[in-house]
């Protein structure tokens, strides 16, 4: 085409560039307007660039601060706020109890969000699984390897584990000359050494070598990767440039992970069928079916092993820093426990009975819980504290928020175990920290019976003190699915009465 032609049609072409400029922004305009005005949750609060895009949420995530920002969003705009275009969070009780509760026979369950509950794998396994029907037959087949029999059972594998852990930081506190042991780092080790005996039938090794399992090392690193699948649902016009965002070497090595689960699961499958009248272990109902693939299997191993394990590691690590924090708390449960009289008193069933322990773990819970953002919920069309939700919408009610809404809870950014030692007065709201109804924690049995031993041991056995000034741990702390904690320098002295 000669100049003279091209000439003679720029005005058409720039007709049709104001024409698709135009409609753009009309469609911009209409996308605010509508969102900002008519939507179905136009009229609830929040930040405005929430309503517009999940951008908002993605953004929140990947700071690592999520529970603290949906935590400041709450403190502005109220109990209910918008926090997506299709999304609203709930910081009360009553909310979480209508969002994850059993629902009565009439009603519509608030089924697992799709967009967050996608951990990138081809088949979805009990924490996954979103269809109720699947997730029950999964839970059940899973709940007699956690009931409090099963826990009596292997109680004495909780024991051997944290008598290991006991002497091992009295030796690395002595030999620290004075700087104390990284109590973050180390109970990490004690709970995985314990989930893995009882998952794949063995440890890690971890508190006997004294150093970090490479395969817990691998999902450490990689917990940022794992942020991937969600945050791709949650923002697909980004999903190009996401992985860029997430490092490659955090990528690798969740691969890394799975494929040494991949070869643990080989070998624990195996060792079913070779010797079936072997001791039961949480995965031998699950391999005798003989449903589950391998990649199931795979599935369904690292996110119990890390469930079990990385939750508690953090609750104890919360506790310790609390009562080290806190020496009138502390002095406390050392008279509480010590008055039992001996090491070997130290069981299952009397740790049950002690209320200032069992205060302690409910405070520490409601400071610092292990799972602290709210676990998105698609509304049937149902009420939640109220509140009208139209169905297909998601609502959550994170934990982090609800455990420091001031109407809920008096003195929430106090750590007062007294609280829940209240006789005849106002009781205090449940703690929420291992979720309620059909998709409540299924090891929580395992994990109080885990938490209380391994502290009260400790407690009984050693003086404790923090050997620095740790300033705002709680605050330093990150999450990414599972929190990230600065380190907690902890000094383990021999008990001095």
């Amino acid at each position: 085409m000669s100049l003279l032609g091209l000439l003679s049609i720029l005005p058409t072409i720039r007709l049709l560039y104001y024409f698709v400029f135009a409609g753009c922004l009309c469609y911009v305009l209409k996308w605010y307007v509508y969102n900002i005005y008519f939507h179905p949750l136009a009229k609830y609060p929040g930040p405005k660039s929430a309503a517009l895009s999940r951008l908002w949420l993605g953004r929140a995530w990947l700071s690592g601060k999520y529970p603290i920002i949906i935590q400041d969003v709450h403190n502005k705009y109220g109990n209910v706020v918008r926090v997506g275009p299709n999304e609203l969070s709930f910081n009360t009780v009553q909310a979480h109890h209508d969002i994850y509760s059993t629902p009565s026979r009439n009603q519509k369950p608030f089924v697992k969000d799709p967009a967050f509950y996608n951990n990138g794998d081809s088949v979805r396994t009990l924490f996954f699984e979103m269809d109720p029907t699947e997730h029950a037959y999964q839970r059940k087949l899973l709940a007699t390897g956690f009931s409090t029999a099963a826990m009596r059972n292997q109680e004495h594998i909780i024991h051997q584990y944290v008598d290991m852990f006991v002497k091992k930081m009295g030796q690395l506190s002595a030999s620290s000359d004075g700087a104390g042991v990284n109590f973050v780092e180390t109970i990490t080790w004690l709970g995985f050494d314990i989930m893995g005996e009882i998952t794949f039938g063995e440890s890690f090794g971890a508190v006997k070598a004294g150093k970090e399992h490479f395969w817990v090392a691998l999902m450490r690193d990689g917990t940022y990767a794992s942020l991937l699948p969600a945050l791709m649902e949650m923002m697909p016009l980004l999903r190009p440039i996401l992985p860029y965002v997430i490092t490659k070497s955090a990528i690798e090595k969740r691969v890394q992970h799975y494929a040494y689960t991949q070869q643990t699961v080989r070998k624990r499958v195996r060792l079913q069928e070779e010797q079936p009248d072997r001791e039961s272990d949480l995965l031998s109902p699950v391999i005798a079916t003989g449903k589950f693939n391998e990649v199931a299997l795979v599935s369904l191993s690292q996110a119990m092993v890390i469930a079990g394990a990385d939750t508690v590691s953090h609750a104890l690590a919360g506790a310790m820093y609390f009562l080290c924090a806190n020496p009138a708390c502390l002095g406390e449960l050392q008279n509480e426990i010590r008055g039992l009289g001996a090491y070997n008193e130290l069981t299952g069933d009397r740790l049950a009975t002690l209320r200032y322990l069992n205060a302690v773990l409910e405070e520490t819970l409601r400071m610092f819980p292990p799972i602290s953002f709210g676990l998105p919920r698609v509304s049937p069309g149902d009420y939640v504290d109220g509140h009208f939700v139209p169905a297909g919408m998601t609502v959550s009610a994170p934990h982090w928020a609800i455990m420091r809404n001031e109407a809920e809870w008096e003195d929430p950014y106090t750590f007062r175990p007294e609280r829940w030692l209240v006789e005849g007065g106002v009781p205090q709201p449940k703690n929420l920290a291992f979720s309620s109804g059909p998709r409540a924690c299924l090891g929580m049995t395992q994990a109080w019976l885990e938490m209380r031993i391994a502290l009260a041991k400790v407690v009984f056995t050693y003086d404790l003190e923090l050997a620095r000034d740790h300033g705002d741990w709680l605050g330093d702390a990150g999450m990414y699915m599972m929190w990230k904690e600065a380190p907690l320098m902890v000094k383990f002295a021999p008990r001095r009465d």
